[in-house]
């Protein structure tokens, strides 16, 4: 079969929408029309019209499609210099005894997974407290399909993977001429479908090691930016980018610094831990120090080993009394504290030293009874910084040791004088859109204390556990003098009224009929959350209703890409300024993609968003 010139040149569109590659050169071109013109005989199509129909109907053969289309070039142990300096930044990882992270984001049918998997394990095996998880991504479904299966020719030539060939399992009988991979290496390596153009369905990293080889000789300069910038977002701070050896880019545009060969390293941010020691006066040792308040002779011991771990410098005592002695005497760059203590609560203990003058930040670490998510939402507004279950301290520490550096920051460092925006909306709002994490608690309820009655309808997105969101959502719809509306998929959203994103699902808002009902969703994580504040700036697809959208503290960047997408739809965006943040993550990295109309403290923003609403409601077009 012949495609017709038009055809030929639909079909090349079509690849470039689907796939965002160039589709320049005379082979390239002449493989896809190929590809995609075998699969239509085999499906017994004559028209590419017809073709293209089904495929759009058909869910496993839009994937055959866009398999048709990619490039699935790839070898065992390619590049392998890449290799050498992997082994020495898992040296260098080796003391923070972490979990090591690799996203191997163009993966095709797995090969480079299991190459670097392979390593892992040789690795591990020497050091037994050295653990790791390895996730493969690529845009073609049927690749991804195949490196599940783990199942490889032994035909497969590369005197590389003879080296390591005693971490394969080789087929025998039915299986024979095949291999897969041990044990424990697949039950450590993880794939799934991912666009790299796709901001909202973000992989669950941070990572320590990124890897994207000869993919972006594929992309124009602006696919490549993205793709870049998207990587680099999910590295750690001192994270490793991996490119293909005939791929170039400016480090200096992107704020990392090279390492090797086509082998990038993320540059340090302010917040690291050698920085803030020399801002805050650690210890000699240049260790933070963590103060944490439990009564648990156990949870104590975990507590400090976790946090050694981590870097810092741990102090435990039993009891309130004996916290307060020692901060007589000593200072401390954060305080975690247990609620339930025999001689006085936690919350009797925190309340007291605040009104003493204590400003460190502090984090409730316990385990409480959903009867007791009252008294936590109230200390989260009162003077805690942040509430954890133990088992989350324990399992998460990567993430969290990150979260905890921001939080020193934040109230140690003094941020440099950022350029701040004071526009104005242009009209009364319609409907206000209010995203947080870290801190977000006690934000919410300075920014919402008595709202007017006559308030146009508040929603939230705030990330926290679900056995605290209810409490949390009744808590500031008291304290804001509104209404709790009901959330649910299909529900009106009115003036007056406050909705809360407080189960495991997604939260938004879409017009229908000429009127607002709240949308939910159960897709996937985004951006590691469900709720997300992604998916809530995303269900904003017009301007018939005029909108205003805040972003407050919290880590990480969930809202700054949905941020931008409303500012760019002509809503009226707000970020918090750094000074004023708990955590700055979410809003510093909308402020980077210059998502933010207004950028101010709670108090510049409130005032901003009560004369908001004395303003004219804008008429729609």
């Amino acid at each position: 079969m012949n495609l017709n010139e038009k055809d030929k040149d639909l079909l090349l569109r079509l690849a470039t929408k689907l796939t965002g590659g160039n589709q320049t050169g005379a082979s390239r071109q002449e493989s896809l029309i190929g590809n995609v013109t075998r699969r239509m005989v085999d499906l017994g199509f004559n028209s590419l019209g017809e073709y293209l129909k089904f495929a759009e109907t058909n869910v496993e053969e839009k994937g055959e499609l866009i398999s048709a289309m990619t490039i699935h070039t790839t070898a065992w142990f390619r590049e392998n210099p890449h290799f050498a300096a992997f082994q020495k930044i898992l040296t260098d990882k080796l003391k923070n005894n972490e979990v090591f992270t690799v996203w191997c984001s163009a993966c095709s049918t797995g090969e480079e997974v299991y190459s670097f998997a392979i390593i892992l394990e040789e690795f591990r095996q020497a050091n037994p407290k050295f653990e790791y998880r390895v996730l493969g991504t690529d845009i073609d479904p049927v690749s991804i399909h195949t490196a599940k299966r783990s199942i490889f020719s032994n035909r497969t030539s590369n005197v590389h993977l003879e080296r390591h060939r005693n971490h394969l399992l080789i087929g025998t009988g039915k299986t024979e001429g095949y291999f897969t991979l041990s044990k424990e290496i697949r039950e450590r390596c993880t794939f799934r479908t991912y666009d790299l153009r796709d901001e909202k369905n973000q992989p669950d990293g941070p990572f320590d090691v990124c890897v994207c080889r000869n993919l972006l000789i594929y992309f124009p300069p602006a696919g490549t930016d993205q793709i870049t910038r998207n990587l680099i977002g999910n590295l750690k701070p001192n994270g490793h980018l991996f490119l293909g050896h005939s791929e170039t880019i400016n480090p200096s545009s992107y704020g990392i610094s090279q390492y090797a060969h086509s082998v990038f390293s993320k540059s340090q941010p302010k917040s690291t831990l050698k920085s803030i020691s020399t801002s805050v006066g650690a210890t000699s040792e240049g260790k933070l120090r963590v103060l944490s308040i439990d009564d648990s002779a156990t949870s104590r011991k975990l507590l400090s080993q976790n946090f050694t771990d981590m870097g810092f410098e741990s102090i435990t005592v039993s009891s309130a009394l004996e916290a307060s002695k020692f901060l007589r005497l000593n200072r401390v760059d954060l305080i975690t504290l247990d609620l339930k203590m025999p001689d006085m609560s936690g919350e009797q203990w925190l309340e007291t030293e605040r009104k003493g003058g204590l400003t460190t930040p502090v984090v409730i670490v316990s385990d409480v009874h959903s009867a007791d998510a009252k008294s936590v939402i109230d200390l989260l507004g009162r003077g805690a910084q942040e509430y954890l279950e133990k088992d989350r301290l324990f399992n998460k520490r990567s993430r969290l040791k990150d979260t905890f550096l921001e939080m020193i920051r934040g109230h140690s460092v003094k941020p440099k004088q950022a350029k701040t925006r004071t526009a104005v909306p242009l009209s009364r709002p319609e409907l206000i859109l209010i995203g947080a994490s870290t801190g977000g608690p006690q934000a919410l309820m300075r920014l919402l204390r008595s709202m007017p009655p006559n308030s146009p309808p508040v929603v939230i997105t705030q990330h926290i556990s679900h056995k605290f969101a209810m409490p949390l959502a009744e808590r500031l719809a008291t304290i804001a003098g509104l209404q709790l509306g009901n959330a649910e998929n299909g529900s009106p959203v009115l003036p007056g009224y406050l909705y809360f994103a407080a189960s495991d699902e997604h939260i938004g808002v879409v017009e229908k009929d000429g009127a607002l009902v709240i949308q939910t969703s159960t897709v996937p994580p985004i951006n590691g959350h469900r709720p997300s504040v992604d998916a809530m700036f995303n269900s904003i697809k017009n301007n018939n209703f005029s909108t205003v959208a805040l972003l407050l503290t919290g880590m990480g960047r969930d809202g700054a890409a949905g941020l931008r997408g409303l500012r760019s739809r002509g809503s009226f965006c707000v970020a918090q300024s750094e000074e004023d943040c708990i955590v700055y993550g979410m809003p510093r990295e909308a402020i980077a993609l210059d998502a933010a109309d207004f950028i101010g403290n709670l108090d510049e923003i409130r005032r901003m968003l009560f004369e908001s609403l004395n303003l004219r409601v804008k008429k729609s077009a």
